[in-house]
């Protein structure tokens, strides 16, 4: 029966464009090399009394800019711009938004990068949607991408893209496949010709993406986040717990520099990921993994992108994180699968301390094929 409703709702409730899927080909196209630039996600900075709602210092405007500058003069065509819209407005209906300010930043950004006449996604981050309260909760995201297509619908659909949900990990296919189609339906009634960009569950896996049916709107990019293997990508990672405690993992797999697994990991999911290492940790087992997503694509006649990839920088030993982006770089391109590495200026940054043009290492230089 739910199948029957669904169907039903893809007929009536989305427009029918007839050349629609080869616009969203060809706007994936011109994606090429991508960065992804974190600030306004970042909601850990507000305080507690105000629930982070305070999160962005509007005074931090011009160091954005020259971001911005250095991001495209570094050879970066493509910005993916997360935000979180979650703490923008209230939490009950009316959804009153309570930061109008924050509008002026997202405006400086399409502006900058306009000037630059770079490709921008704005995508939304840190989302809240659970199987528990998703229908409720749709309607409130449903009512934030109503209001962020009103504001931006006049934009060039050429050069905007919307994501429409971060890495959705708390619900279940079906359920996520019912609320990405409400989404769609609140944004095209707004903003019919802009192309939008959506994943798949268990955090935009690959795996579930090929395993996701396409939706009815053709004028969709696909998106997957790619971090195999997982040890290496995230060695030491806080906010991942026990199961990447393991340091030292190297790339590709070298039996001698392999370290014993951290006892915190052991009776956790990582076991299994340290066992299959050296089948994982290489240039073919990464190739096999992406070349679905191509194959994938293909078969299906729509575009996918790589929304995020990149290895911590904290504990990979240097010549190992080279390795590792080269691969990928290579890949990607041999591929055609657009990307955007995550991220600029964090903990997967490829610079060696605050973003600079001499800030680069050679090998990193190279593997990233900088201008």
């Amino acid at each position: 029966m739910k199948k029957t409703v669904l169907f039903l709702f893809f007929c009536i409730g989305l427009p029918v464009f007839s050349s629609a899927q080869s616009l969203a080909m060809k706007r994936a196209s011109h994606i090429g090399k991508g960065m992804n630039l974190s600030w306004l996600d970042q909601r850990w900075k507000g305080t507690e009394q105000q629930q982070h709602r305070d999160y962005v210092n509007l005074d931090d405007l011009p160091h954005y800019k020259a971001q911005i500058e250095l991001i495209h003069k570094m050879g970066f065509q493509f910005l993916r711009f997360p935000v979180c819209f979650d703490l923008w407005y209230a939490d009950k209906a009316p959804y009153e938004l309570l930061r109008p300010s924050y509008y002026q930043v997202l405006d400086s950004i399409i502006k900058w990068t306009g000037e630059k006449n770079m490709l921008l996604s704005i995508d939304y981050h840190h989302g809240t949607l659970d199987n528990e309260h998703y229908q409720d909760q749709a309607t409130r995201i449903c009512f934030i991408w109503s209001e962020i297509a009103r504001q931006y619908k006049h934009t060039d659909p050429e050069r905007i893209f919307f994501e429409l949900f971060n890495e959705p990990n708390r619900i279940n296919e079906s359920e996520w496949q019912e609320t990405v189609i409400r989404i769609i339906h609140s944004v095209r009634k707004e903003a019919p010709h802009h192309t939008l960009i959506v994943g798949a569950t268990k955090w935009n896996s690959l795996a579930a993406l090929i395993e996701m049916p396409t939706l009815p709107d053709k004028n969709l990019i696909y998106t997957f986040h790619f971090y195999d293997p997982f040890l290496f990508t995230h060695q030491g990672a806080s906010w991942t717990g026990d199961p990447t405690s393991t340091i030292g993992m190297p790339y590709p797999y070298r039996p001698k520099d392999m370290p014993d697994m951290d006892e915190k990991a052991q009776a956790t999911w990582a076991k299994r990921l340290y066992e299959s290492y050296p089948e994982q940790a290489n240039y073919n087992a990464l190739f096999t993994a992406l070349q679905t997503a191509s194959t994938w694509s293909k078969e299906h006649s729509v575009p996918v992108l790589c929304g995020e990839w990149g290895a911590y920088k904290k504990y990979a030993h240097e010549e190992d994180r080279c390795q590792y982006i080269n691969d990928m770089y290579t890949i990607l391109t041999q591929l055609h699968i657009p990307n955007a590495m995550w991220e600029w200026d964090a903990g997967f940054s490829f610079f060696q301390d605050e973003p600079a043009e001499d800030g680069v290492d050679d090998c990193l230089k190279k593997a990233m094929r900088l201008k």
